[in-house]
């Protein structure tokens, strides 16, 4: 591996520096147990179902209901008195809330912009103006309020509440974890370089792992990749199955063993050709022939570790908002924070509707899963897009890279997780401020 990555080890990037790394404290005494629990949030552990058995009149209710659900949430948290249907001629300024689509199959721009009206006003499509807005960034499936068809302004959702934790269970939790960071490590497949199936990037990250010892190691899919070269060109003799088991569950197994105090999370990836379920979400990994002490999730999932809301979502909705996304925004604007804003603000795990065409099959039938609960503390979404970690709208926000990347070894994503302090778990319940108490490195593998 040293002869093929170059600056390995090294940190690409890191959020709030300020905050010490795990591991040059040698993983803080790891002699001292600490103890946490990971909490699945209900109706996010998706359990096998028929894909391809989706009726056209089913995905149309699927899209009706949250559609007319968001515009009632809307209406209420916008503090909006009436809402007006905009194909009736007037003079007068109205706001009304609707679904934007694009008016050709080509890319979205601020030419080709679509207002889908609610059901109750016919369900119709009025074309917008934004000749008169300063700034605005849209993208197809995005639920908005608007004044005039000349448009003068977009209301956007406003965000979930974040999770407020039980005073008590904060000093719990906190009591458990000896006062010590909990440290979590996020890596994203492909895992084996384009070349061959030997899997060189996930040894040299089990390897460290061994060394350093996180609480825990978050792995997401693809493990076997059907984008593979090899795979394409069927070169490989192996089955897929079998691929899975020789690099992925016997140095997983020898990991545990050697390091047992690591809890290994996980999360498939609709590219990987080992799972069933190519379809959007994905329920868990089966289990078969993996360790006993894995943890294996849908694809998203929402979970906590302790106080802490993870949201993770493992198809490229960073890439396929960005490349669907039409914008004015005056100045240096931050893109990614925008995208990772409209996630928040739209309240789901693929507000991008259609779906980017053969990439993503979305089953609507079980997109329920897709709705954040709150406005997450932690939210993981990998991407072919550039790494990076920020602070969007205090969440701490995560693109961890790829493991591999061609040719050779990409990056993944280390957290460092202080715990609340003392004085401000007061009141009733607390807010996690996570953002303020969380480091973040960007390292090559």
């Amino acid at each position: 591996m040293s002869q093929t990555i170059l600056n390995e080890g090294k940190i690409e990037e890191t959020l709030n520096s300020q905050l010490a790394r795990f591991d040059n404290f040698n993983n803080f005494d790891n002699k001292t147990a600490k103890e946490f629990k990971i909490t699945v949030l209900p109706d996010q552990q998706i359990e096998t179902y028929r894909y391809m058995d989706q009726s056209c009149f089913k995905k149309n209710s699927v899209m009706l209901e949250r559609f007319e659900t968001l515009a009632e949430r809307l209406k209420e948290e916008c503090e909006i008195d009436e809402i007006s249907d905009p194909t009736s001629l007037t003079q007068n300024e109205i706001i009304t809330v609707g679904r934007i689509w694009c008016d050709s199959e080509g890319k979205l721009n601020s030419e080709s912009v679509l207002l889908e009206t609610l059901p109750d006003f016919g369900g119709n499509w009025i074309k917008l103006s934004l000749e008169k807005l300063s700034t605005f960034s849209l993208f197809p499936g995005q639920n908005v309020f608007e004044a005039e068809f000349i448009v003068n302004k977009i209301f956007e959702m406003p965000l979930l509440p974040m999770y407020r934790t039980p005073t008590s269970e904060i000093i719990d939790h906190n009591k458990n974890l000896n006062g010590k960071p909990l440290s979590v490590v996020i890596a994203t497949g492909p895992y084996t370089l384009e070349t061959g199936f030997e899997y060189e990037p996930l040894r040299e990250l089990i390897k460290k792992m061994a060394q350093e010892k996180p609480d825990i190691l978050i792995l997401m899919g693809p493990f076997v990749d059907e984008d593979h070269p090899m795979i394409q060109t069927g070169e490989v003799s192996n089955t897929p199955g079998e691929l899975f088991r020789k690099f992925i569950t016997l140095p997983l197994a020898a990991f545990i063993k050697s390091t047992p105090k690591t809890k290994i999370i996980m999360i498939p990836s609709t590219k990987d050709i080992c799972h069933e379920y190519l379809s959007f979400p994905q329920p868990p990994l089966d289990k078969a022939g993996l360790p006993k002490e894995v943890t294996c999730l849908c694809n998203p999932v929402q979970f906590r570790v302790n106080e802490i809301l993870f949201a993770v979502s493992n198809v490229d909705l960073l890439f396929h908002l960005s490349r669907d996304e039409t914008e004015r925004v005056p100045g240096r604007a931050d893109r990614m924070s925008r995208i990772v804003h409209h996630i928040l603000t739209q309240r789901h795990l693929y507000p991008l509707f259609p779906t980017a065409i053969g990439e993503v099959n979305m089953d609507l039938k079980h997109s329920s899963s897709l709705e954040l609960k709150n406005t997450p503390d932690v939210l993981i979404l990998p991407s072919k897009l550039k790494y990076f970690a920020k602070i969007v709208d205090q969440v701490v926000c995560i693109n961890p890279g790829y493991l591999c990347k061609s040719h050779a070894g990409g990056t993944y994503a280390k957290m460092t997780i202080y715990p609340l302090l003392q004085n401000l778990a007061q009141g009733a319940d607390t807010e996690n401020f996570v953002y303020q108490r969380t480091r973040v490195d960007i390292i090559k593998i």
